[in-house]
């Protein structure tokens, strides 16, 4: 199979059309979502002179603001667990919803990603799961631990698609479909470098339209890449279930 970039974003865009509403709407959410966990960072921070100055300075400089919180306060190691758990189930709430506007020309309301919250303890145990194989691997060096998380990119996607599939099987899957195609997904994150440079020049508010249309297009890739292997006889249906 080619990996046709070009098509899934143009695709992305026609399957947004008319439908931007609820995904701008669960791209705040989210964004609230994880927000709520940066404010203790955020006045840890004012209460120093040092992060008073890191703050001016990125204010100063707003396309590098949330970095430079993120890295300069005194986060504690719960406190970033807890972080990424949400991530990771908001994550996992946010395919739910584009899965469903992928698989049909309807609205899909805002229901569809509050439902998703439902497999936050499928979410959970991926988020584990899947960060200690690539924390392994990436003891072996940076480089096959990079190559690892692009093999495993697409076990999120599957988790969600398909509830009774377990973990383990979700990575072995995520492996089989994406072999041939880590070099094409890595490009395809490159290629939306422009967008992220210009929703930084409004404040990150541009991410409330490119987020929409980022998972969308990588939806349409996983959706191609796993039709690609069930044609193929790479996997079969039962593998799914």
């Amino acid at each position: 199979m080619y990996f046709e970039r070009r098509k899934y974003k143009l695709f992305a865009k026609k399957q947004l059309n008319g439908r931007y509403g609820t995904a701008v709407l669960v791209t705040l959410v989210s964004g609230l979502v994880s927000a709520i966990f940066l404010l203790p960072q955020f006045f840890s921070l004012l209460l120093t002179e040092e992060g008073r100055v890191t703050l001016m300075s990125s204010i100063s400089n707003f396309s590098s603001f949330n970095f430079s919180i993120s890295n300069t306060s005194e986060s504690t190691p719960y406190m970033t667990l807890a972080q990424n758990l949400v991530s990771a189930i908001i994550f996992m709430a946010g395919l739910n919803f584009y899965l469903k506007m992928s698989r049909t020309p309807e609205k899909i309301s805002f229901t569809a990603f509050i439902e998703g919250m439902n497999n936050w303890w499928r979410a959970i145990l991926t988020f584990f799961y899947k960060g200690i194989f690539i924390f392994l691997w990436t003891l072996c060096f940076i480089i096959p631990g990079i190559i690892k998380a692009f093999a495993y990119s697409q076990m999120e996607y599957l988790v969600a698609e398909f509830p009774d599939i377990s973990i383990p099987r979700a990575m072995n899957i995520s492996k089989r479909i994406t072999k041939g195609y880590k070099m094409d997904i890595f490009v395809m994150y490159l290629s939306f470098i422009g967008w992220e440079i210009l929703a930084a020049l409004t404040f990150q508010i541009g991410q409330l339209w490119l987020r929409p249309y980022m998972n969308m297009t990588f939806i349409n890739a996983y959706h191609a890449m796993l039709k690609n292997a069930l044609d193929n006889n790479i996997i079969k249906a039962e593998d799914l279930q």
